[in-house]
């Protein structure tokens, strides 16, 4: 499985294993839409520890991710970016949109 989902205190961890490409977005979509309805659940972190790579579905995505936490008074956040991820999200004007941190417990402790 390319994505494994976990929860923390009401939160959702998607950890991202391989590249965030087209092919996992309609999963992660249909599971984000499936927390909502039916945990209530609106705070998410993605984590990037085993990936390197993110395609414009998957930046889509993210983007989207973001959207509908907000929307829901939730957040969203990145966490253990690499450095090509960073700069894939420098070069896509993207960075300042996205809260990132270093670590899983850091952004954890920043949830409300």
């Amino acid at each position: 499985m390319p994505i494994k989902y976990d929860e923390y205190n009401q939160v959702s961890v998607m950890s991202i294993n391989g590249d965030f490409t087209g092919a996992e977005v309609d999963a992660m979509k249909k599971h984000v839409d499936d927390l909502i309805e039916k945990k209530q659940i609106v705070d998410f972190v993605v984590d990037f520890e085993k990936s390197g790579f993110i395609d414009s579905e998957g930046l889509e995505a993210l983007l989207w991710l973001k959207q509908r936490a907000e929307e829901l008074f939730g957040q969203m956040k990145l966490v253990k970016l690499d450095e090509n991820c960073r700069k894939i999200l420098e070069i896509t004007r993207l960075e300042p949109r996205f809260e990132c941190h270093g670590d899983l417990t850091g952004a954890l402790k920043t949830m409300r």
